[in-house]
């Protein structure tokens, strides 16, 4: 477990680190792409867009891609000029993967940084404990999350948009494989946090209208480091396959357990497993197990048209940028901060005029991880486009034969 943890968490120290240069660079105006003039080729005062990610703590995973994505496109802003002449400031601050930390680094970002608009946090349960912070002083959030609670019901959400993939759409795609499959009774496998709930009540949900029942339950502790017990339950349920919703170490847990157990039964998990941290730390475990992910992991395989055409772009600036390539959290963000860059192009730095960009401007735009519409009884965005099923390989991830 010693390693696993290791695995997943190895790059806190760096990442701490990596957040002190981008914010001493955003603080200092220096333009770091392509070569291009000092922040003194720029009007005195810059465009402010916050951020809260987990760059430490157990969802670093999450917030480090997060973070370097969102500074990846400030940066092409800045190199081409700016907006409108004024350079674009990106506040980093670390949720600690804490609910604590992310209300504490939001009320910052918003009272003594005054930024914008704010993306981020990076776990449903950060943010569900960030939007009284948003709501009360009127800033739009982004939250890089699935849970469906982070904008229902959408009289209490005004302020809350959420970019990434929906845990009810996630569900979704597994349920669609699983009928392919010709499973029919189903068990689920959720970490007690508010992701791991979220996935369950979509489970719950949607099942019954696919043909689907449910025929156990087990949940386990975000810091669980042995879950054979409730693989042997899900076993002798007699369940068809397994459906896992968790991140973190627990996760890598849980595949590790059921090649312990020599477990037959297909385990198929939510979009919590698209990132290359838990690709690393899982190893061989997951071998053709059945995840679900998003078109900029598997991009070279996606039919031609403008999702892979954005995935390809990202994915090589990325990577040239970095050293590696982006994982689904990544694209989120980039999307998040893409829109955000031109909310204030069109509307300028007053947040209730971005907040109402957000609601009747972004129609049918093109993203790396699907496409965007926002209306004023939908803060969700995202249709079914955004999601594929992916199987595990030994190196990394493929398509699904029946998505290409």
């Amino acid at each position: 477990m010693m390693k696993t943890t290791k695995l997943l968490n190895d790059r806190s120290v760096q990442v701490q680190a990596q957040r002190k240069s981008w914010v001493r660079a955003a603080a200092a105006g220096t333009a770091i792409a392509l070569g291009v003039a000092a922040a003194s080729a720029f009007a005195a005062d810059p465009h402010k867009i916050g951020a809260v990610f987990a760059l430490t703590g157990g969802a670093s995973f999450l917030g480090d891609p997060e973070a370097k994505a969102a500074q990846l496109a400030i940066d092409q802003v800045n190199a081409a000029g700016g907006i409108n002449g004024r350079r674009v400031e990106l506040i980093i601050e670390d949720s600690k993967s804490t609910e604590t930390a992310a209300v504490l680094s939001l009320r910052k970002l918003i009272t003594q940084d005054n930024v914008s608009a704010i993306l981020g946090p990076s776990r449903t349960g950060d943010a569900m404990a960030a939007i009284p912070i948003a709501t009360e002083n009127g800033v739009v959030l982004l939250p890089a999350v699935s849970g469906v609670a982070v904008v229902e019901p959408i009289a209490q959400r005004k302020w809350i948009f959420r970019p990434g993939q929906g845990g009810d759409l996630s569900v979704g795609k597994v349920l669609d494989y699983a009928r392919r499959a010709g499973w029919k009774r189903m068990g689920i496998l959720y970490s007690s946090d508010a992701y791991g709930e979220d996935g369950r009540d979509n489970m719950r949900k949607l099942a019954a209208s696919k043909g689907l029942s449910i025929g156990r339950e087990e949940s386990f502790s975000p810091t669980a480091t042995d879950l054979k017990s409730q693989l042997t339950n899900l076993k002798n349920a007699g369940v068809d396959a397994i459906f896992m919703h968790g991140v973190g170490a627990p996760s890598v847990v849980v595949y590790r357990n059921a090649r312990e157990l020599d477990l037959k039964i297909p385990l198929v998990s939510g979009h919590g497993q698209a990132n290359s941290a838990f690709r690393k730390a899982v190893g061989d475990d997951v071998v053709g197990q059945p995840v679900v992910g998003a078109p900029v992991l598997v991009w070279k395989e996606m039919p031609a048209g403008p999702l892979r055409r954005a995935s390809e772009d990202f994915s090589n600036k990325y990577t040239a940028k970095y050293g590696t390539p982006p994982d689904m959290f990544a694209g989120i963000a980039y999307d998040s901060a893409r829109m955000v860059l031109k909310a204030l192009a069109e509307v300028g730095d007053d947040r209730a005029k971005i907040r109402e960009w957000f609601e009747t401007r972004v129609k049918a735009y093109p993203g790396v991880t699907g496409t965007f519409t926002f209306t004023p009884t939908d803060h969700a965005g995202l249709s079914s486009d955004a999601l594929i099923m992916m199987i595990a390989t030994p190196a990394g991830w493929r398509l699904a034969d029946y998505e290409k």
